[in-house]
């Protein structure tokens, strides 16, 4: 691994979109210390400028460039809420209204970003939260900034049956069949190998459940793998999370190198004491705050037998099927 001299060090946060990602994330935000990035790649064109990039430009100017791009402000990637941090002067209820004016007017959003500007010391990690990272660049963003890495995963049952659920309240948009056919296809094609060619040439005859199972495998698999032979990498397991939200996170702590605090004892106690009642489905079906023992059960009485069997199908011969016991496979 490339080794180089940069004031920043770097964790990052990804996994497949609802495998409770943004949970996690903001739990370790709670530490006082770290400097919080949401979603940059996916948010904001500089970082997906930069990440384009990450193939044709060396490793040393690369780092000092995406060191500039951490320590400004930006308005798409440092969002509220702002936990109290040991950096930081500004008045967070200030930060709140200039980010949400920032929204509203966009001449706006210059004047939030230089409020809420900070000075980053190499004491500052940078905590990066980005779903659907595309996991082939991921050693390639590893050799470059050199993060701690937290893949995070959650058995295929649970995120289909979360999936399908933003489907039904439109918070994900629906693709048609021969779209995600010709996506599974690509992903297949572009991994090579032996890796799901079994099922290549059979996309047209599965159901839409089965190909959603196939693309969990696309992603998590390779993901598990990486994380795993990464000499810095932790792989999550969203239910174990759930089962036990304090002593994973302190686990998760000591894997990162910082000291477990109240303020995130305090969080975990809050996010996890049962769903909150909002009108507004979109922000319930996103929010951090409920039940983690309810909310890792129910794809047993969302999903009806014909689908839990169209997930099986595909998925009994995956390598981390015995990661989780109540699978009904």
């Amino acid at each position: 691994m490339t080794q180089t001299d940069s004031p920043f060090n770097y964790v990052l946060i990804t996994g497949p979109g609802r495998s409770g990602t943004t949970w996690l994330g903001q739990m370790m935000n709670t530490y006082q210390h770290c400097t919080y990035k949401y979603e940059p790649f996916a948010r904001s064109p500089l970082y997906r400028d930069w990440k384009n990039d990450l193939k044709s430009t060396d490793v040393e100017k690369l780092r000092q460039r995406f060191d500039r791009l951490c320590s400004r402000c930006h308005h798409e990637v440092d969002l509220p809420p702002f936990p109290a941090k040991s950096f930081r002067w500004q008045n967070p209820q200030l930060l709140h209204l200039l980010y949400g004016l920032g929204n509203r007017i966009e001449s706006l959003k210059s004047v939030y970003e230089w409020y809420g500007q900070t000075q980053l010391t190499p004491h500052t990690p940078v905590l990066i939260k980005d779903v659907n990272f595309f996991v082939p660049l991921l050693p390639r963003l590893c050799e470059v900034l050199q993060p701690k890495l937290i893949g995070m995963i959650r058995n295929p049952f649970g995120r289909i049956a979360s999936t399908l659920k933003g489907k039904e309240l439109k918070q994900i948009s629906k693709s048609l069949q021969s779209e995600k056919r010709e996506r599974i296809r690509r992903s297949i094609d572009a991994v090579g190998g032996g890796f799901l060619a079994e099922y290549r040439d059979r996309l047209e005859e599965m159901s839409d459940i089965q190909l959603g199972a196939i693309s969990w495998r696309i992603q998590v698999e390779p993901l598990v793998e990486y994380t795993r032979s990464y000499d810095q990498g932790l792989v999550v397991v969203y239910e174990d999370l759930c089962e036990d939200p304090q002593g994973k996170i302190t686990e998760i702590f000591d894997f990162v190198g910082w000291e477990l605090g109240q303020t995130t004892r305090e969080f975990i106690k809050e996010s996890t004491s049962g769903e909150r009642q909002l009108a507004d489905k979109s922000k319930a079906y996103f929010s951090v705050y409920r039940d983690p023992r309810t909310s890792m059960s129910k794809w047993k009485t969302q999903l009806t037998d014909e689908q839990q069997a169209d997930i099986a199908s595909v998925i009994r011969d995956s390598p981390l099927k015995d990661l989780w016991s109540d699978l009904p496979l």
